[in-house]
């Protein structure tokens, strides 16, 4: 079955259904079923349809500066409708496609999730968010730098898996990408010395940089390149070069058959496509991992001849005394001539600067047919001095051809490093029996003063004992890259714990760049269990008149894991009496959860009142153990109160007795507020 039919047709019938929707009146409207981002290269396009939902094509643009050929071509399948690649994630051993359900072949026997986020464009990236099973699913495609060319040339695919679970789940990912180069879907894929036409699989010890394709040296439509390692890169554990129609139809394993070309399973054309294997590891519950890799342009710089030569490299490569980053020069070479090339070799100087890792500057490659392209490489590294911009040239002779050479440049930096501050409080104060500033904030400031960029920055906050994170907060946080002389700042709001003293805490920094540990502290001082009749810290006398009524609260304050408190007090009843006895009684804000909405009352026993013998008696106030409060402050009651005569009221407590989750008693301190009645009109008190 021709390619057109097996394929695109489905898609313009579909698409021209999808993109007219009826309107009052009967008119027929273009629906936008798709977003797209773009730069003056490549243009990134997600479906947002019913079905496919998510599903994304990569496309060029204007394509490569220095060749009119590459204009609006297809990178990855789909156009503006895309649905033949997809992506699995793989939870303990379900299969789940990330994004909408499809009808197609790609993907149609899969398990689908729930909806989270629709695409929409977030900071220059399309954002998706799906609900698999347990985990939660951010597919983010953006613009990005090709390592080759240097511009940013390349789709960087993102997967993040968060853990919304309970408990810890294996999560993996596999992304299956349906390449294609403009109307090409057969050409080889090119990794270091080798040419794959048939089913190919690389591990992760063995793992190139990259991989490239084009048709062809001497008039190449489109050149690709997938990158599987290094920079922010997250290497796979596995990559598969095969037939799209063997993963089409299989959402993880699938059929694999080494030395099998990629005809399309099923059907007689070639139908390349790749599949890039996170083999699935623990994921630990609000856990949040990345995946991320890179797919667009390639860089190769060409001369054509009788024997035509595409050379490429990374664009730029680190050196410093710590660490050296070894990397590939490439060679194609392609007998473009009438006939046969005879002992063709291929020889690279370096400058100083440059030497290989092992092997010899020449090789000897032996004859070349007409239309046949051969590759070799050499393995560089730099000197730990090198910087700047070093140039190399790479010279391809026959015995019965003319020679030909290509000059290429790249720049060596130093890599990226890390230097990481914590600030915070020294200390906390306390301001009226509360401790100050609360939260606590704690920021990380990370600048990086190496020449690269960091990549893959993760920094966590420890805080092992007596202090915890605020409601919402997360341990781990994701800057992201940093530029070279770049800064990022994350913040952290921290609650003291029950525990008081010089506090550690911790901050823990993960990137390309290696890691690090940057240790801080924090005092916190110790705050007394009280319980007051009055105002919290209050020292001024309480006055009222006689004949009018007033409110006086009984507050505990700092108790810690606070759950319960029972409560008798005494009054002075010549002075002041409860009118309306329990009417006048109000539940104190320690027994309201106010966690939820609406606000929900906890267990509480209303107290005896007797006005004659002036005491309020049984009042017991219990949270329940699932409602602990790490630090309860706040009231236990609030009693309405009548002056009746002039005189010291003397509301005291009689007995309380104030206990933990654990049902400890928790010893208090009781402070009594002054509280005197005056005559009506004696403003003085005399």
């Amino acid at each position: 079955m021709h390619r057109v039919l097996a394929k695109a047709l489905p898609v313009l019938m579909v698409g021209a259904l999808l993109l007219l929707a009826v309107v009052d009146g009967g008119q027929a409207v273009e629906v936008d079923e798709k977003l797209e981002i773009s730069n003056e290269y490549i243009r990134i396009v997600v479906n947002t349809s019913s079905t496919n939902t998510g599903r994304f094509s990569v496309g060029t643009t204007g394509g490569d500066p220095d060749r009119e050929t590459d204009r609006n071509k297809h990178l990855i399948y789909g156009g503006d409708q895309p649905w033949t690649s997809y992506t699995t994630i793989r939870v303990g051993n379900e299969n789940w496609v990330f994004g909408g359900t499809t009808a197609r072949r790609a993907g149609r026997d899969g398990r689908y999730g729930e909806v989270v986020q629709q695409p929409r464009i977030t900071d220059n990236a399309i954002v998706t968010v799906w609900q698999t099973g347990p985990i939660e699913v951010t597919q983010k495609l953006s613009l990005v730098r090709s390592s080759t060319t240097g511009l940013m040339d390349s789709a960087r695919i993102e997967y993040q898996v968060h853990n919304t679970d309970t408990v810890s789940h294996l999560v993996g990912v596999r992304a299956m990408l349906d390449t294609m180069l403009g109307q090409n879907d057969g050409a080889p894929f090119r990794v270091e010395d080798r040419a794959l036409l048939t089913d190919t699989v690389f591990y992760g010890n063995e793992m190139p940089g990259f991989w490239q394709a084009f048709d062809s040296l001497s008039d190449p439509q489109v050149m690709a390149q997938g990158t599987l390692s290094g920079a922010e890169v997250t290497t796979p554990d596995r990559v598969y070069f095969t037939n799209w129609g063997s993963l089409a139809d299989e959402m993880w394993n699938f059929n694999f058959q080494p030395g099998r070309d990629f005809t399309r399973k099923g059907e007689f054309e070639l139908d390349s496509a790749i599949a890039l294997f996170w083999d699935p590891v623990p994921l630990q519950p609000n856990e949040t991992r990345s995946y991320v890799t890179h797919y667009g342009l390639g860089g190769v710089t060409l001369a054509p001849g009788d024997l035509s030569l595409g050379v490429t490299s990374p664009s730029r490569v680190t050196a410093d005394s710590h660490h050296r980053q070894s990397f590939p020069i490439i060679a194609y070479i392609e007998n473009t001539g009438a006939g046969e090339a005879r002992d063709v070799t291929a020889k690279i100087s370096l400058p100083a600067g440059l030497s290989l890792v092992e092997g010899t500057a020449q090789k000897r490659l032996g004859d070349l047919d007409v239309g046949e392209t051969i590759q070799t490489s050499w393995q560089v590294i730099p000197a730990e001095d090198a910087r700047g911009t070093l140039g190399y040239e790479v010279r391809v002779e026959a015995i019965n051809a003319e020679s030909n050479q290509v000059s290429r440049s790249l720049e060596v930096v130093t890599p990226a490093r890390i230097q990481a501050e914590l600030r915070g409080p020294l200390a906390l104060s306390i301001e009226s029996e509360r401790l100050a500033p609360i939260p606590i904030e704690v920021t990380a400031i990370l600048r990086n003063v190496g020449g690269s960029e960091a990549h893959r920055v993760q920094v966590a906050l420890e805080h092992p004992i007596g202090l915890r994170l605020a409601s919402g907060d997360k341990t781990t946080k994701h800057p992201g890259t940093i530029s070279a002389d770049g800064e990022a700042r994350v913040n952290w709001h921290l609650l003291p714990d029950g525990v008081s003293g010089n506090l550690p805490y911790s901050l823990k920094v993960q990137s390309s760049a290696g890691e690090q540990v940057v240790n801080n502290f924090v005092l916190i001082p110790n705050v007394v269990p009280r319980v007051w009749v009055g105002e919290p810290a209050s020292t001024e006398p309480k006055f009222a008149d006689s004949g009018d009524y007033f409110s006086l609260s009984v507050w505990a304050t700092n108790i810690p894991n606070f759950v319960r408190a029972a409560l008798d007090l005494r009054f002075n009843p010549d002075v002041v009496e409860i009118v309306g006895q329990t009417l006048d009684i109000t539940k104190g804000t320690l027994f309201v959860d106010d966690s939820v909405q609406p606000t929900r009352t906890l267990g509480w026993t209303m107290p005896t009142i007797d006005n004659e013998a002036g005491t309020v008696r049984g009042l017991i106030g219990d949270r329940g153990d699932d409602k602990a409060l790490v630090n309860g402050f706040g009231t236990l009651v609030t009693i309405h109160f009548r002056a009746k005569s002039a005189g010291d009221a003397e509301v005291e407590i009689d007995d309380v007795r104030v206990e933990d989750a654990q049902g400890r008693t928790v010893t208090v301190q009781l402070h009594h507020q002054k509280i005197t009645i005056e005559s009506q009109g004696d403003s003085n008190g005399n």
